[in-house]
């Protein structure tokens, strides 16, 4: 039981960290000093174990809300790539609060 809500608590914090990535994007654009932070995280060719410890952290925090703006605006671009990031975003909050649901409803038949 400690093992599952420590891997809760993780995914949460990294969820977590998605939803802020993803919300700075959607109101300041990538042209801003977080986003710079966060760009640095990545590395191409990572040489040893923290660089490869330092993708991992990237892709689990920031990665997929950072990948998927940039992807989103080189395509589409201005006010239209902005409305279709918030679609996504909006997207995912609802397929995760779908995949909750069905979590706690598996915890609470376990438990009971």
């Amino acid at each position: 039981m400690i093992l599952y809500a420590s891997v809760m608590f993780l995914l949460s914090i990294c969820l977590t960290f998605q939803y802020v990535t993803a919300f700075m994007f959607l109101m300041f654009g990538r042209n801003n000093p977080y986003a710079r932070f966060v760009e640095k995280f990545y590395e191409h060719q990572p040489k040893d174990w923290y660089d490869k410890f330092m993708n991992f952290f990237y892709i689990m925090n920031y990665g997929v809300a950072h990948r998927g703006y940039v992807k989103v605006m080189e395509k589409h671009g201005g006010i239209k790539g902005k409305l279709r990031y918030a679609g996504l975003v909006f997207i995912a909050t609802v397929i995760l609060a779908i995949i909750g649901n069905i979590i706690n409803a598996i915890e609470v038949r376990l438990t009971s």
